[in-house]
């Protein structure tokens, strides 16, 4: 995890969200690679999923009964949510603009005649869970989903000029692994593979 992360409390100090995410460490930070605009949550995860699945293919020679086992690829998929929570207005409107732009890094770095610039890649850090052995502090990814929704039962924070946030903003994302390897090796493995013990 990144130790320079800090979610920002604004004017409503200790008594913030962010605050308590801060001193927990509770944050969901997104990073967006073409641009390095960082996205980052005062979290508390609901759940989360980390799938792997190799895919493989079968060859039959004419003289064999038995198949030659192909290895195709091997996929990563993670699942999680999270419950995103505003303390005031302040923090309400920065979550909402969080939101926006995550929503916005989805789509690829286009140059002003349509061609695209960089890929939409993200690099996701979840505390120690979305870790690999090239990238301690976070997994590159490819976002597949995001699906957020307004908790109103939880209460809202208003203004006077109509300006309306829920409290509480639950968000669920499905995310693929994009495979990253060590320049100065030809494996992803780790340097102390098989040993775990650094």
């Amino acid at each position: 995890m990144s130790t320079s992360t800090t979610l920002r409390a604004g004017k409503e100090g200790d008594s913030a969200v962010a605050h308590w995410a801060n001193e927990q460490e509770y944050i969901i930070k997104f990073t967006h690679q073409p641009t390095g605009h960082v996205v980052e949550f005062p979290a508390t995860l609901q759940s989360f999923s980390d799938i792997h699945t190799p895919k493989f293919s079968e060859q039959y020679g004419a003289d064999t009964m038995d198949p030659t086992i192909i290895l195709n690829s091997a996929d990563r998929k993670m699942d999680f949510s999270f419950t995103v929570l505003s303390s005031s207005l302040e923090e309400a409107r920065h979550n909402t603009q969080c939101v926006n732009l995550l929503i916005q890094m989805l789509y690829p770095l286009l140059s002003s005649d349509g061609t695209i610039l960089g890929n939409p890649f993200i690099t996701v850090e979840i505390m120690n869970l979305m870790q690999s052995a090239i990238s301690p502090s976070g997994i590159l990814c490819i976002i597949e989903n995001i699906d957020y929704a307004m908790d109103f039962e939880s209460g809202v924070i208003s203004h006077d000029n109509g300006e309306l946030h829920p409290i509480s903003l639950e968000i669920s994302i499905s995310a693929t692994a994009v495979l990253e390897r060590d320049a100065n090796s030809a494996t992803f493995l780790p340097n102390t593979y098989p040993s775990y013990g650094g």
